[in-house]
């Protein structure tokens, strides 16, 4: 071989090896500091995940593989004073960890804790807004430009869909009916409602003081003042409890049937975490203008599971997803 031809190829060999050196930086995987940051770096790319926060729930197992089911729980920032397990994380030998960034969280000390313990904070900036944003640097943050793109691509056409309804000047009053009992829910502004916002609809609880994570709780008596047009129900079950139980009955939403169930898996699409808004929000608004926010449902549940979970489900897996009550039948 030709010394220049040999040198060519030497560094035509160390520049390959230097890139792949780079592209596998995050093999051993990325700490996620808060529970909606681990759903966002599972749904980008669940190589990167090297924990979870929090455990999954039964459902949320049925669509992720199992060789996840068992990544190492390290706790995180999630409200009511919860941090991680300083041992485990330290033990856990990662070294990056990523961030939803947003007004709930603190992200200075974050970022403060986990670099006295040699982690570094890679972090994007939270909210539905931000999610065409939010993917692309992602994709520069962890050298896959291409997943970015493509989410972002999705995430800016799903909104520009959702225009239309927020010129609307009559917007429904809408109460998502979270917990087993409905009386759970989530105040206007915060991550779990937002996506009632984008469907040219508004929350119908109020809420005073600061906005915080989480599920503010409600009385029966406080949710018949509310009275609210529509009603959102969190799982199937409660659908049922919304549907069969007298006291409900009272409600106007009830009574004129406008009780609609919230689809979730692996992950709900309340906005929790944000990138799940999405397809909330073109599904109330399909829900509740159907003139204006026409939607084939099935082919575009069809599409969001396989582009964001990488779950494949038949046609009529997908109707039993959207409507559970067709599965007992």
């Amino acid at each position: 071989m030709r010394p220049i031809v040999k040198t060519l190829f030497l560094f035509f060999f160390v520049f390959l090896a230097a890139k792949a050196a780079f592209a596998d930086e995050f093999v051993k995987g990325v700490y996620p500091a808060t529970p909606p940051s681990s759903f966002t770096l599972y749904a980008f790319d669940p190589e990167l995940l090297g924990a979870w926060d929090t455990p999954l729930y039964p459902y949320e197992k049925g669509f992720i593989p199992e060789k996840y089911h068992n990544l190492p729980i390290l706790g995180g920032w999630y409200g009511q004073g919860f941090t991680p397990d300083r041992e485990m994380l330290l033990a856990s030998g990662l070294k990056k960890a990523f961030f939803l960034e947003n007004s709930f969280f603190n992200a200075d000390r974050i970022r403060a804790t986990l670099e006295e313990m040699g982690i570094e904070l890679l972090a994007v900036q939270d909210g539905l807004e931000a999610t065409p944003l939010a993917f692309r640097r992602m994709g520069e943050l962890f050298n896959r430009q291409k997943r970015g793109e493509e989410l972002a691509r999705y995430a800016e056409k799903a909104l520009n869909s959702l225009k239309p309804l927020n010129a609307l000047t009559q917007k429904p009053r809408v109460y998502l009916a979270l917990e087993a009992d409905g009386l759970g829910s989530s105040c206007p502004g915060e991550g779990r409602s937002r996506f009632i916002d984008f469907a040219g609809a508004q929350n119908a609880l109020t809420c005073d003081g600061p906005i915080k994570p989480g599920r503010p709780r409600i009385s029966f008596e406080e949710l018949m003042a509310l009275n609210p047009d529509v009603i959102v129900a969190g799982s199937y079950p409660l659908k049922k409890i919304i549907d069969q139980e007298d006291r409900w009955r009272r409600l106007r939403a009830v009574q004129e049937g406008r009780v609609y169930l919230l689809p979730r898996g692996p992950f709900s699409w309340n906005g929790h975490p944000t990138l799940t808004g999405l397809m909330g929000a073109k599904w109330l608004g399909h829900v509740l203008w159907p003139d204006l926010a026409p939607l084939d449902l099935v082919a575009a549940t069809d599409e969001f599971n396989r582009l964001f979970f990488r779950v494949e489900m038949t046609k009529n897996e997908v109707l039993e997803f959207l409507n559970p009550a067709l599965a007992e039948r």
